[in-house]
């Protein structure tokens, strides 16, 4: 994969001001392997902040959130940020706990849609069908290509 879109709540933050174990060092791999990374956040500008306070902020090569298109969580904020990242579809992964994330990512036509088990969306037992699952978030270097 060129690039990886992130899901921040509870896929990569684990409570607020939290990260999941593992989180640093795939971002740090995958900063170093080349890889472009991004995000998709539904709130607003303060998740740049808080992306800084948390000391990944350095790792992301773009960040589309609520205050650059109001519905950044749907195909046409998958497709501006592909775009921003200079990507097509077919080298991006969608990385996320949640089952509307990954539907966004298959209907965006992305390469590849990784569901990590952990965070709310497993509680539900409401699973979209992800190309990979992985335990956490270390995992997902192993289901990358």
């Amino acid at each position: 994969m060129q690039a990886v879109i992130f899901d921040l709540d509870d896929t990569l933050f684990a409570a607020e001001g939290v990260l999941h174990e593992g989180v640093v060092d795939l971002l740090a791999i995958l900063h170093r392997l080349g890889v472009k990374i991004g995000a998709l956040a539904s709130g607003d500008h303060r998740v740049l902040v808080r992306l800084s306070e948390a000391g990944i902020a350095k790792h992301f090569d773009n960040v589309l959130c609520s205050d650059h298109l109001p519905e950044p969580k749907d195909p046409q904020g998958v497709l501006r940020l592909m775009n921003e990242m200079g990507v097509e579809r077919h080298q991006v992964a969608l990385v996320s706990h949640a089952h509307r994330d990954i539907v966004l990512g298959k209907h965006a036509g992305l390469a590849k849609t990784i569901r990590v088990a952990h965070g709310p969306a497993v509680a539900d037992g409401h699973f979209a069908p992800a190309d990979h699952i992985v335990e956490d978030i270390p995992g997902v270097l192993d289901v990358l290509e």
